[in-house]
């Protein structure tokens, strides 16, 4: 017969968060304990068992902590802080159920201070599921930590649910273990069309903002600001949908609006990456060409990569607007599977035209052109327009000490094409770029310094 105390902590504690200490018997109960009126929880061990976050506590992740075999639970409103070697993941035999409101948007941040924190700070969080992607055996483990059971993401449920993320902040993440190992704000790996993101800022983060490790998950109202590398990553065959991204570049150290990778060990590996992408802003740094810590460009499609982009802005990248780089995306372009349509591309610093439109490498091949295929002459839905950002970034005049933050709606009148009416897209954003009338950002998003 359960005690009283050991009851309690299956039940009613269990939706604050898991329980922790010993029963009346002395038994271990496993979790970490977080008392009614308690301000903040440090949470230290995996979640086991279904579990609910409340807005009136601040969680403190003080590991790496995964979910499995689970439901977890954040209300609105709820703050959850992480710190050096931390990060949540939610691995493929568990979900979250994270839905925030405009009003009371849930946010994942640093444990430091206001005015004090930086990108990686903490990890970041982790959605792992069980959808396909491209890997040979089907199965890989996650990049940013030691490989484990529960880092394991792939499989053949392309419909598989992760969870729900909506009306989410995610500020101040992302480390790295080693060379091309390391945490993003936000990482999806092997998620499936189940899988809900929608109304998603990931804010100055270490690396990428986003990325995409293969799987079928949809993402929707997203927002990448001032990542130190790329803003949206897509790699080993991911084929979701996209509608309305923005991704604004950090100033010295961005790299890539969209870095977009099949396979880099095997180019051709299926499923190939070839997300459907709508209605996307991408705002570079508009430093000189060279300027920055690392080439600043567009979007970079590359080793197989196919996909479409379209009703896009591109906007104040001076090294390079858009480049198809290596043999394996040439051929997808050629083959009409890699297109960019309906999308406007501008810098006022560069004149875009055959030379300065992409970055050229030895891989590019002496037939193919990018200019030639996608720009305005060779594709006529596309343009080379000043959309009006106010040079990518406006002032927030409600601000007693203003900063910059991305200019989302265009002055200039952009017609696209129209999205598919397939029950994702919404087929009335005829506009190009990421906002049209309504300013979908109001209320949840913040662009904090530091």
């Amino acid at each position: 017969m359960k005690s009283v105390r050991s009851w309690a902590c299956a039940g009613a504690l269990a939706v604050l968060a898991a329980c922790g200490g010993d029963d009346d018997n002395g038994n271990t109960i496993q979790g970490d304990t977080c008392a009614p009126g308690q301000a903040s929880c440090e949470i230290t061990q995996d979640i086991t068992s279904d579990t609910t976050w409340t807005q009136e506590h601040t969680y403190v992740l003080k590991a790496n902590v995964f979910v499995k075999n689970a439901t977890l639970t954040i209300e609105p409103g709820t703050v959850i802080q992480g710190g050096v070697n931390t990060s949540l993941a939610i691995t493929s035999t568990a979900r979250i159920d994270a839905q925030g409101t405009a009003a009371e948007p849930i946010v994942f941040t640093s444990v430091v201070p206001e005015g004090s924190r930086q990108a990686g700070n903490w990890g970041g969080l982790v959605l792992l599921g069980k959808a396909p992607i491209n890997v040979q055996g089907g199965v890989d483990n996650i990049e940013g930590y030691p490989e484990s059971e529960e880092t394991q993401y792939g499989g053949t449920d392309a419909a598989h649910d992760c969870g729900t993320l909506k009306y989410v902040r995610i500020e101040f993440a992302g480390f790295r273990l080693g060379g091309n190992n390391e945490l993003n704000g936000l990482t999806v790996g092997g998620c499936g069309t189940k899988t809900t993101v929608d109304y998603v800022q990931v804010h100055r983060g270490l690396d990428d903002g986003v990325e995409m490790f293969g799987g079928t998950a949809n993402l929707k109202h997203v927002v990448i600001t001032l990542p130190d590398d790329d803003g949206l990553d897509w790699d080993q065959g991911w084929t979701g949908k996209g509608q309305f991204i923005i991704v604004q570049q950090n100033r010295l150290l961005g790299n890539h609006g969209i870095e977009a990778d099949n396979s880099a060990s095997s180019p051709n590996a299926t499923p190939r990456s070839n997300p459907t992408l709508w209605n996307m802003t991408l705002i570079g740094s508009n430093r000189d060409k060279g300027s920055a810590a690392q080439t600043q460009g567009g979007a970079i499609l590359r080793v197989g990569s196919a996909g479409s982009i379209s009703n896009a802005i591109f906007a104040y990248f001076n090294d390079f607007s858009l480049d198809v780089a290596g043999p394996d995306s040439i051929a997808q372009a050629n083959a009409g599977a890699l297109t960019v349509k309906h999308t406007t591309f501008w810098s006022s610093k560069v004149s875009y035209d055959a030379t300065s439109f992409a970055v050229k490498s030895s891989s590019d091949g002496s037939d193919f052109n990018e200019w030639m295929k996608f720009g305005p002459e060779a594709e006529a839905t596309n343009s080379v327009v000043d959309p009006k950002l106010s040079k990518g970034l406006y002032v927030a005049p409600s601000s007693s000490n203003p900063k910059p933050v991305p200019g989302f709606k265009p002055e200039a009148a952009l017609t696209g094409g129209t999205p598919p009416a397939d029950g994702f897209f919404d087929a009335s954003a005829t506009f190009r770029g990421a906002v049209g009338d309504v300013n979908w950002l109001d209320g949840w998003t913040a662009f904090p310094e530091s």
